[in-house]
């Protein structure tokens, strides 16, 4: 019994429709001719995708140290100041450095004046020991001086070598203390923005003290943690659909694809490329960006505009122009896809459909249809 009272209400409701449509579509009931916009249903390719957050991440970041020891004796830059790669940004008892760099540089004229005396003496000596060495044969060779030369010779050899050694050891120290007065003067590693300042005018700091945190806001990239199943089907240089939260659009590319999944998860990190050029802002490090994630191959579907789409008793109806005349038409929907709607039914490919102006029509109007690109040109 229920069955046939479903089975009469769809009957009841076919009738009430066919005579619906008789007669809005009977030009006996149009009036003057409506200026419309149109736009026509059209067959395209669907790209699905699947939304995504990420994450704008900047590609260098880091910790700029103190290198010595000492007091901080002048800060030069504030958090959200611009740096270039060089630039000084503090110094920690840069006269002190310069006095211990005076003195080892002191130390190793000295060493180098002792080995030139040491061996101009051994040189002195050696010159005696020769020329006694050529006596040997005559009455003139002295055999006792002739052994104390060249005991004198040995120790004197002996005495180079440890003033050499004593002047190697004075230029390693020098060498430490240019470059610790070189330290002293705190420097941009790279090209940048000081994120954060973690040191004052006459603080001590130790060696390694973190400083400055310097960041960059060109060297970046778009990270995101894509489902496993989804990433599969990703490749290098796959052109990936960006938006940012104030509706910034831009295509991105895959720039590489992580090789190791999140157990926790399933996800898998993707890389895009991007440079802050490309975008008439710039994004923000840290910045959330959505991110259309392709599923597959586009599939071919019939859409039509969503400003075309009117709602009457719980049916989707369109306007379509035919022969200058409004005629309404109920239509079976799918999916929206951005700024339309996939059509399962009711309409074909080319049908022209009213897009502005439809909600004063009348089924059957006569009506001079302006195509979107017609009005946008003149």
């Amino acid at each position: 019994m229920m069955e046939n009272f479903k089975t009469s209400l769809n009957k009841i409701y076919l009738c009430f429709l066919c005579i619906f449509l008789y007669f809005t579509n009977n030009p006996a009931f149009t009036q003057g001719a409506a200026s419309v916009e149109v736009d026509p249903v059209v067959l395209q390719t669907l790209n699905q995708s699947v939304p995504v957050i990420g994450r704008v991440v900047s590609l260098k970041e880091a910790k700029v140290p103190a290198a010595v020891m000492g007091r901080v004796e002048k800060v030069l830059v504030e958090e959200g100041d611009q740096v270039k790669k060089g630039q000084i940004l503090a110094s920690i008892d840069t006269e002190r450095y310069k006095w211990l760099a005076n003195i080892a540089s002191a130390n190793v004229n000295a060493a180098q004046a002792e080995l030139k005396s040491a061996k101009a003496e051994t040189k002195i000596n050696l010159v005696e020991l020769e020329r006694m060495n050529s006596l040997k044969n005559s009455s003139a060779f002295n055999a006792s001086k002739y052994d104390k030369l060249q005991n004198q010779n040995i120790a004197l050899l002996a005495k180079e070598e440890i003033v050499e050694a004593k002047l190697n050891s004075a230029i390693q120290e020098e060498n430490i203390a240019k470059q610790n007065l070189s330290r002293a003067t705190v420097k941009a590693p790279f090209n940048g923005i000081i994120e954060l300042k973690m040191v004052e005018l006459g603080e001590a700091v130790g060696l390694g003290f973190p400083m400055f945190q310097l960041i960059s806001d060109t060297s970046v990239e778009i990270q995101a943690d894509v489902p496993s199943n989804r990433a599969r089907i990703l490749k290098e240089n796959n052109e990936i659909q960006i938006s940012t939260t104030d509706n910034i659009k831009f295509i991105s590319k895959v720039r590489a694809l992580g090789v190791r999944e999140n157990s926790n998860t399933r996800t898998i990190k993707i890389h895009l490329s991007y440079e802050n050029s490309e975008t008439n802002r710039k994004l923000f490090v840290g910045e959330n960006v959505n991110i259309s994630v392709p599923l597959g191959p586009g599939q071919e579907a019939l859409t039509v505009h969503k400003d075309a789409i009117l709602k009457r008793e719980g049916m989707s109806l369109v306007y379509v122009v035919k022969e200058d005349s409004a005629q309404i038409k109920p239509v079976k929907l799918g999916d929206g896809v951005g700024e339309r709607f996939i059509v399962l039914s009711g309409i074909e490919a080319g049908d022209l459909v009213v897009t502005k102006g439809n909600e004063r029509l009348r089924p059957g109007q006569k009506v001079n249809p302006i195509p979107l690109e017609n009005k946008e040109g003149s």
